[in-house]
C-alpha cells in the first residue's frame, strides 16, 4: 500500500457520504442503458456489482473535471451517464486505473482533427480525419455529446468505454499496444497470441480497412465486429471492449479467445453462464 494510500481511501469515503448520486437520476441511468442490464441489484449486505458501479461513478463525478467546450449544454444527466459507463470496465479493478489525468471534454458532436501519416517512402501525408472522441496521453479524454447519446444501447457502440479502454491500454505504463497492464497469474503470452490472431484476421477480411470513428460508421455492413478496430492494436483492444459490456455474446462467437481473455482482466463475464 503506498503511503498515500490511506488519505486517498479516507477522503474518498468522505466523498462518498457527502456527495451522493441522486436516486431518481441512479436510477434514470441504470434503465435508460441495455448495457447494464447484467448488473445484479441484491438483496444481502454483500455489495453487488450495480452499488459498486454508482460508488465508482460518485467518485469520479468528484475527482475529474468537466470541461463543456462548443457551447454544449452538460446536464446533470449526461454527466451521471459519462460516469457509468466509464466506469463499469473497473468493476473488478479500481479507480486507480484512471489515475494521471482529471478533465473530461465534452464536445457537441464530432470534430475534425488532422492527421499525419508517413508512408514507407518517407513521404509524411496530411488529412483531416472526424472523431467522436480521443484519448490524449498523459491528458484529458475528449467526447461528443451526440456519441456519448449514441452509446450504451447494446449494438456495439460505445464511445465512453472505447476512449477509457485507451487509458486503461496505456494510462499506467504509458505504451499504448492493445495490452494493459496484466494482473498476477495472466499469461502475457496468452494475451498477446489472442489478441494478435484475432487482429490480424479481421485485417485480412477488410480491403481497405475502415478509418473513421463516430455514430454513423456501422451503416456499411462489413464484419461483425467494427472494421475500425483494424486500424491498430490499440483500436483493436479498445474496439473489442465496447463489445465486451455491449455485445458480449457477439465478441465470444467472433473471437472467443479475446473475450476470454478481457474476462480475465476485467475479472467480470457480462454474460455469466
Amino acid at each position: 500500500m503506498g503511503f498515500f494510500s490511506p488519505f486517498r481511501a479516507a477522503r474518498r469515503k468522505r466523498a462518498l457520504e457527502r456527495f451522493p448520486i441522486d436516486d431518481e437520476l441512479w436510477d434514470w441511468a441504470i434503465k435508460e442503458h441495455k448495457i447494464f442490464r447484467w448488473l445484479g441489484a441484491g438483496s444481502g449486505s454483500e455489495p453487488t456489482d450495480r452499488s459498486r458501479l454508482r460508488e465508482l461513478s460518485t467518485l469520479f463525478l468528484v475527482e475529474k473535471r468537466f470541461d463543456p467546450v462548443g457551447g454544449v449544454e452538460l446536464d446533470d444527466e449526461l454527466k451521471v451517464s459519462i460516469a457509468a459507463q466509464a466506469c463499469l470496465p473497473l468493476l473488478g479493478l479500481d479507480l486507480d486505473w484512471y489515475s494521471g489525468w482529471s478533465t473530461i471534454i465534452v464536445t457537441p458532436r464530432e470534430y475534425d482533427v488532422t492527421k499525419r501519416d508517413v508512408d514507407d517512402a518517407g513521404v509524411v501525408h496530411e488529412y483531416e480525419d472526424e472523431f467522436s472522441g480521443e484519448a490524449f496521453d498523459l491528458g484529458p479524454v475528449a467526447l461528443s455529446r451526440v456519441d456519448i447519446e449514441a452509446s450504451g444501447w447494446g449494438d456495439g457502440y460505445n464511445v465512453v468505454i472505447h476512449e477509457m479502454a485507451h487509458k486503461l491500454d496505456g494510462g499506467r505504463d504509458g505504451v499504448y499496444d492493445g495490452c494493459p497492464p496484466l494482473h498476477g497469474g495472466m499469461d502475457n503470452g496468452a494475451w498477446r497470441e489472442a489478441f494478435s490472431a484475432a487482429y490480424e484476421s479481421l485485417r485480412a477480411s477488410l480491403d481497405p480497412p475502415a478509418s473513421r470513428r463516430g455514430r454513423g460508421r456501422r451503416a456499411k455492413r462489413g464484419p461483425r465486429i467494427d472494421s475500425y478496430a483494424a486500424e491498430s492494436p490499440d483500436e483493436f483492444f479498445a474496439v473489442a471492449t465496447e463489445y465486451f459490456y455491449e455485445r458480449p455474446a457477439l465478441l465470444r462467437s467472433e473471437y472467443p479467445e479475446v473475450y476470454r481473455q478481457l474476462a480475465l482482466f476485467f475479472r467480470r463475464d457480462p454474460i455469466g453462464d
